[in-house]
């Protein structure tokens, strides 16, 4: 492999699953059902350069779920949820640098599209999330948390 393969599969790698995110009007039948399931509540927060209310659900062998709800005012998901209701909307990874792992995903012949400017994010205590648009997918979130993802042993 050559050296921009390597950096190419290093960044990739760097990516880890972080959460699903869930647009929902209201959280409340949200939260229920993923009690029934045995979600606990974690981190909440209303962030106001989004302007919209956050909350995570935990799960020990299931995918993490960010609730995200409108909070006063505009936000980005009125329309989305106007149109088409409660749904999972995003994809979160997890990364080291977002620019790294942006890059290589766009030499791998993956067509990104930002949607907005980094920014930090209230409730992930400040690191950076930034959003795009990834051609035949979807909507994906980058967390970056400057630091390489653990190996699970």
């Amino acid at each position: 492999m050559d050296s921009r393969a390597n950096d190419i599969a290093s960044a990739t790698a760097a990516l880890a699953f972080h959460h699903f995110g869930l647009a929902v009007a209201a959280p409340e039948e949200a939260f229920r059902y993923l009690a029934s399931l045995g979600y606990l509540a974690g981190n909440s927060a209303f962030d106001p350069i989004q302007r919209v209310n956050l909350a995570m659900r935990h799960h020990p062998v299931m995918p993490d779920v960010e609730v995200i709800w409108p909070g006063h005012g505009p936000s980005p998901i009125d329309k989305l949820i106007k149109r088409t209701g409660t749904m999972i909307y995003h994809l979160c990874y997890a990364c080291p640098n977002a620019e790294q792992a942006l890059d290589a995903l766009a030499a791998s012949g993956v067509e990104i599209v930002p949607v907005g400017v980094p920014a930090p994010a209230v409730l992930f205590g400040g690191q950076k999330v930034s959003f795009h648009h990834v051609s035949g997918f979807g909507l994906i979130e980058l967390l970056e948390t400057g630091t390489e993802p653990q190996a699970i042993a």
